[in-house]
């Protein structure tokens, strides 16, 4: 075997952007962060009976109004945090029967939901504790009371940001935006621009690897830590084949990764090298966020929905992520230590595959409707003027099965040419 592009590994970069997509993930790291500072702040400040309140007079009340207005804000604002994300919730559902349920990780994600939650949750802790250290003393904490009542202020404010984000997140064309933003940030990572490949001699496999099989309960393979595999598969003298590929759904007993040489690596130390979670992200798997917006396009095409308008506007964004990774080779499969040579060999995505899941199924189901075709053709000749020789083929594949599609299913020749004629708006 002649020898091989081997990548480097980037030391580091997989387990930090894992742990930031974890708390962006997460809904209830910041309402938990504020439950406790709110709490903290709400006994230190109690005790404080002089503040830049009293002295100004910019907020004065007695212990028994002091006692009515923390009950009425503590009782109010969880009232009120249950209303609106009760609605919210009803809004969202309705918002993922229309595009597809993967978009609700989309909301989750928004700064603007964990500032509204995290604002609510840290109203009603901070007032509670206030009201149940107040006591029978005369004297009055107007901090701690003078600050709730800012809490409350801060609190509508954010619910008004809130609400205006929500209804504006609500748009398929915002929706479409968003996932295509975060999957252009993501194939920077998949299909890196920057060549950061060495020559390597041909990785050492042998004909009798050690199969290391999961042994858990199913999770998918949410990406995977290169520097600690290569470093890992040098521990044992051995080159690691890894059998799936980020965004795998791994079931029980399928095997995970072969050990080639050496001694193989226990299937512990191998998981710690790997990011596993329960659903797909985007921070490591492009094809995920292709994968939506061709979901949000199928839903669109569907005799429930016929919306065809919406599958063009998932298709403009599908074109140009086709077109930012057009001009760049496929990732080598094969990662190398410092020393060159190839410890890890992984499965990679491909032009090819990214390719046929943007626009094979769109192909199928818009078939008979010349507003996509139409545009579907457009996004066709677009990609056949930029792509590099050796792909272009490829691309005429893609554009033979659709003529083919369309001619099989519209009999008019008049209406059949009308169909293919390239348009970028897809006809209005």
């Amino acid at each position: 075997m002649t020898g091989v592009r081997g990548r480097l590994p980037d030391p580091g970069s997989s387990r930090r952007d894992h742990r930031r997509e974890w708390r962006r993930e997460s809904l209830w790291l910041w309402p938990a962060v504020a439950t406790v500072v709110a709490s903290v702040a709400a006994i230190l400040l109690v005790d404080d009976v002089g503040s830049f309140f009293g002295h100004t007079r910019l907020f004065s009340t007695n212990i028994d109004d002091a006692r009515a207005l923390l009950g009425t804000i503590a009782a109010s604002i969880l009232t009120f945090t249950g209303v609106v994300f009760s609605i919210t919730l009803v809004a969202l559902q309705m918002a993922s029967t229309q595009f597809t349920p993967r978009v609700l990780r989309m909301f989750v994600r928004k700064p603007v939901t964990k500032a509204a939650l995290t604002s609510f949750i840290a109203t009603f802790v901070y007032s509670l504790v206030v009201l149940s250290r107040l006591g029978t003393s005369p004297n009055v904490p107007v901090t701690a009371v003078g600050l709730s009542f800012v809490l409350v202020l801060v609190s509508v404010f954010v619910f008004v940001v809130f609400v205006h984000s929500t209804v504006r997140s609500m748009r398929v064309t915002y929706v479409i935006s968003s996932i295509h933003r975060e999957t252009l940030r993501s194939i920077g990572t998949t299909f890196p621009s920057v060549d950061r490949t060495v020559e390597a001699g041909p990785p050492a496999l042998v004909d009798d690897p050690t199969v290391i099989r999961f042994e858990h309960r199913g999770v998918v393979l949410d990406g995977i830590q290169s520097a600690r595999l290569v470093h890992l598969a040098r521990e044992h003298g051995c080159v690691l084949r890894l059998l799936v590929g980020v965004g795998t759904y791994v079931s029980t007993g399928l095997p995970v990764a072969e050990a080639h040489g050496g001694t193989a690596p226990g299937l512990r130390d191998l998981l710690a090298c790997c990011d596993l979670a329960p659903v797909r992200t985007l921070y490591q798997d492009a094809a995920y966020g292709v994968r939506q917006l061709v979901d949000i396009a199928a839903r669109a095409l569907s005799p429930a929905v016929n919306d065809p308008t919406t599958a063009n506007q998932a298709l403009d964004r599908l074109g140009d992520l086709l077109a930012a990774i057009a001009g760049r080779p496929d990732p080598t499969p094969y990662v190398v230590d410092a020393d060159h040579t190839v410890r890890l060999v992984t499965v990679v995505p491909t032009w090819q595959r990214m390719l046929d899941l943007s626009l094979r199924e769109i192909g199928v189901y818009g078939a008979t409707d010349p507003q996509v075709t139409r545009r579907l053709i457009a996004v066709l000749d677009d990609l056949a003027a930029v792509v590099p020789p050796e792909r272009t083929a490829s691309v005429a594949v893609h554009r033979e099965l659709l003529v083919r599609e369309v001619t099989r299913l519209t009999a008019d020749e008049e209406a059949r040419r009308w169909a293919l004629t390239p348009d970028r708006t897809g006809a209005g």
